[in-house]
């Protein structure tokens, strides 16, 4: 409910009594479990952190041998975007953080960067200059069709996935 809710409303607009609300409780019943608003968010965030970490290590899991690394992650974007409350709130949090908790949010994105480094780089299977670019332009990509995600149409989303992929492909096969 609170993921819900946040990636709806962002977290100024959202209301503990709502929220409480929502999940069928009072909001003295919400304060027992979480101390404010800040509280909540966090931990609901990192929940929302938790899952896309655990989607992203299923997707690299998944791939074929021969394949460029992270294929699967990115193709899979746009239907989880549209699928999980928790993807969605966690792209609002990240691209539009909310003032208080910024340093806090950039940081665990960072960390979560890192985590898809990482992926890519041991299903690359090797490291070298150019595994590094492409890691580089590969973490690049997937901030820019999450930014997709949020702001702009399924066609424009579409249209840029088609593009980059393409371009990442040409890069690996080189």
């Amino acid at each position: 409910m609170a993921a819900q809710h946040f990636a709806q409303h962002g977290y100024d607009g959202s209301s503990l009594t709502v929220i409480a609300e929502g999940a069928g409780m009072r909001k003295a019943s919400l304060y027992a479990h979480f101390s404010n608003k800040d509280s909540l968010y966090e931990q609901t965030l990192d929940l929302a952190f938790a899952d896309q970490e655990a989607a992203a290590k299923a997707a690299f899991a998944s791939e074929a041998d021969g394949k460029m690394p992270g294929i699967e992650y990115l193709e899979a974007l746009s239907s989880r975007y549209a699928a999980s409350v928790n993807f969605r709130f966690l792209l609002r949090s990240v691209y539009a953080p909310p003032h208080a908790l910024e340093a806090q949010i950039i940081g665990k994105y960072r960390s979560f960067e890192n985590e898809l480094r990482a992926l890519f780089v041991s299903a690359a299977a090797k490291e070298d200059e150019k595994t590094r670019d492409l890691t580089e332009s590969y973490l690049a990509v997937v901030d820019s069709l999450q930014v997709e995600l949020i702001y702009n149409s399924a066609e424009n989303y579409r249209a840029r996935y088609r593009a980059v992929l393409r371009m990442l492909q040409h890069y690996y096969e080189k």
